[in-house]
């Protein structure tokens, strides 16, 4: 019982913790943000995680592929709102080679599934990961949720956009994508 209790007051600390972020990072748009400017690494760090199968996906295999790193949680209702425009970069640029990596952050595989059920979406709409203990959203230091981040055919960390991406057609989104596809 006391194991149980423990769990779940970590489990309550986490989501407390995240909305606290979500809160903090929401703004109307996404921000743009050069990684310097973040004092991020320019290489993009190892992300290495289990899909919704639970097959181990690593971000290194993807090297020549730019791919974009979204990291989300189903009650963060910027995530929600962003999950349509991700997947629909996915569609549009997946063929040229872009590859979008939705980073769930501590939720279980039923929550997310009832999270893609409740809102229309298909388990294989977006690559899925699980960040159970937020190991990869610290070590991206990611700054709260959503929070994505643009990686070149390279590995090199392009930019990050900070809140939800609310349209994936306008140029700024389109322009950095496109012209890292060309590369």
């Amino acid at each position: 019982m006391k194991l149980f209790m423990h769990k779940l007051a970590r489990e309550f600390s986490l989501v407390l913790a995240f909305s606290f972020l979500t809160v903090c990072s929401f703004s109307a748009n996404a921000q743009w943000r050069p990684a310097a400017q973040l004092s991020l690494s320019s290489i993009a760090p190892p992300l290495q995680l289990n899909n919704l199968s639970g097959k181990s996906v690593d971000i290194s295999s993807l090297k020549g592929k730019v791919i974009v790193v979204n990291f989300w949680a189903s009650w963060c209702e910027p995530c929600r709102e962003e999950f349509e425009e991700l997947a629909q970069l996915q569609e549009s640029y997946g063929s040229q080679g872009l590859v979008v990596l939705a980073v769930n952050l501590a939720e279980m595989k039923p929550r997310v599934m009832q999270f893609l059920k409740g809102n229309g979406f298909s388990e294989n709409s977006l690559e899925i990961l699980l960040d159970r203990n937020s190991t990869a959203y610290k070590s991206w230091k990611a700054r709260g949720l959503p929070t994505t981040f643009l990686v070149s055919k390279s590995g090199k960390i392009e930019g990050v956009w900070i809140g939800a991406i609310e349209n994936v057609d306008s140029s700024e989104v389109k322009g950095k994508i496109e012209s890292l596809l060309r590369q």
